[in-house]
């Protein structure tokens, strides 16, 4: 049996409250783009339901732990392939189990859950520090960004928190978009703008920047490859002290 989503958290929920956990589940878990069918897929197409998404999420915080969710949210928001059946055999291994689920470090089903979550936690937490906002001609902070894991839902609330202007990331990859002001935000999709007019200051404020980053390291202690540790050169394209002004 094979079934279909929408792609959202809300309809992977549906999914694994209303697919028989843990009696019987499905062969895959597919979500848009679909593959195409094979003669004799037996497909269901499974309509979000937010109300059952909500019983299963407090079923989990009750039956297993809020961490468990958290693992689940944190490896669905990694997009990798297969990470859909992962979950839905972390959980059927939870209803087993119980509260002690994530104690099961060496279970292969949690450890890969533990595994995509931690890669996406990871993420989330370097482009805090990565993200780079530039001041367009209307006041409004925009910064663009690529990730690997879609991570625009860890990080709005924490720019929500901190910026006190209207404010835009931009998630170039997925032509995703958090768009906020005040503590108030949005997530939606967001194609790339043909062209932004930036602020009168705002190639100013990059050469500042620029040379802050060029001035504050100790000649003697640069290292390269620790750079690319901490700052891999897959975002180096939005980061302004690394680049061109805009």
């Amino acid at each position: 049996m094979i079934l279909r989503y929408d792609g959202t958290l809300a309809g992977l929920l549906t999914v694994c409250q209303l697919s028989g956990l843990p009696r019987q589940g499905p062969t895959e878990i597919q979500r848009p783009p679909y593959p195409d069918a094979g003669l004799f897929d037996d497909i269901v197409e499974v309509v979000t339901d937010a109300r059952e998404a909500a019983v299963l999420r407090d079923r989990i915080g009750r039956g297993l732990s809020p961490r468990t969710f958290d693992n689940v949210r944190l490896a669905f928001l990694s997009e990798h392939p297969g990470i859909e059946m992962m979950i839905w055999r972390y959980l059927a291994l939870g209803w087993k189990i119980g509260p002690g689920l994530d104690a099961c470090l060496a279970h292969p089903d949690v450890h890969a859950i533990h595994c995509w979550a931690g890669r996406t936690a990871r993420e989330g937490h370097r482009l805090r520090g990565l993200a780079r906002f530039r001041e367009t001609a209307d006041g409004t902070w925009y910064a663009p960004l690529y990730a690997d894991a879609n991570v625009l839902p860890l990080l709005a609330p924490h720019f929500a928190r901190r910026l006190d202007r209207p404010w835009v990331l931009h998630d170039v990859r997925r032509s995703l978009g958090a768009i906020g002001e005040g503590r108030r935000y949005l997530l939606g999709t967001l194609e790339a703008p043909d062209g932004i007019a930036w602020s009168a200051d705002e190639l100013g404020y990059q050469e500042l920047w620029r040379a802050f980053h060029q001035h504050i390291a100790i000649p003697d202690r640069i290292s390269r490859r620790r750079q690319r540790q901490f700052m891999p050169l897959k975002y180096w394209e939005y980061l302004v002290e690394v680049r061109q002004a805009v």
